[in-house]
């Protein structure tokens, strides 16, 4: 008859024997990545190192945004270079440059006879003789020339008439100084409006209620214009291309223009100069 404590002692023995072994436990695979001493996984492959693999191999989608990108850039270059590259007056009528080079024909003259006279005169004052004579003479050219720049004289001499007609009270102060400064452009030497403002270079624009003021004078229609000059030069510089009688003929105004050359036009309206109150000489 078996021993109940040999069959014990038997299911003891093999009990170890179910467990697992260290040898039959599972060992980590190849692909899983291994650890290190702290137990940490291997570094991931850097921000750096993905930017570069981009880069290396762009998507269909980047190439064609860089080579939109590339026309784009290419085309607003040569836009540039043509614009640099461009004749200012490649788009100027043959009128406009004939008058323009008329002007500064007239202006290279009037320099050169002014050069001429200058040196003309540092040669007499350099000589010594007759030197007060000639200095006393040339301090009274140069009066004279700056009391018709003042406009403290009446002044006489060639020039143009211009006659502007606005029926629909629609020339503003503006168009008036625009016309002051190109006739001071084509060598105007003496300007006055209606005969009773002399403009000078302290004249001021401005636009009343049913007229237009020069230097607190009313100005009333029709505007007449005297202007004392080369009157070949001043009346092409009226007539230039957005000047004057562009202006006023324009369907915004509705206007009309008249000019007479003539070679003697007087003009007697003078100005009274404005004591200084700031400004002072430098000695």
């Amino acid at each position: 008859m078996p021993d109940p404590h040999q069959n014990s002692e038997r299911q003891d023995i093999r009990a170890p024997q179910d467990s697992p072994s260290p040898q039959d436990s599972p060992s980590p695979r190849a692909g899983s990545g291994t650890q290190d001493g702290s137990g940490t996984d291997r570094q991931k492959p850097s921000h750096r190192a993905r930017i570069l693999h981009d880069l290396a191999h762009p998507a269909s989608g980047q190439l064609i945004v860089a080579i939109i990108l590339c026309l784009c850039s290419f085309a607003v270059v040569a836009q540039v270079r043509s614009r640099a590259d461009e004749d200012p007056f490649a788009s100027m009528r043959r009128a406009d440059l004939v008058t323009m080079l008329d002007s500064l024909s007239t202006s290279s003259r009037q320099l050169d006879s002014e050069l001429a006279e200058l040196r003309d005169t540092q040669r007499q004052l350099q000589s010594g003789a007759d030197s007060r004579q000639a200095a006393q003479k040339q301090a009274a050219i140069r009066l004279s020339q700056l009391q018709v720049l003042s406009g403290t004289v009446p002044v006489q001499g060639p020039g143009i008439t211009i006659r502007i007609a606005d029926p629909g009270a629609k020339v503003t102060s503006d168009i008036l100084l625009d016309a002051v400064e190109e006739l001071r452009d084509a060598g105007a030497e003496a300007i006055s409006l209606n005969g009773k403002v002399r403009v000078v270079a302290s004249t001021w624009f401005a636009s009343g209620a049913d007229s237009v003021i020069a230097s607190g004078t009313p100005i009333s229609r029709p505007i007449t214009i005297q202007a004392i000059g080369d009157p070949h030069s001043l009346e092409e510089g009226a007539k230039f291309r957005g000047g004057l009688v562009s202006q006023v003929q324009a369907p915004q105004v509705g206007g009309s223009v008249q000019i007479t050359s003539s070679t003697l036009i007087r003009i007697t309206a003078v100005a009274t100069p404005a004591p200084m109150t700031h400004a002072s000489p430098v000695r």
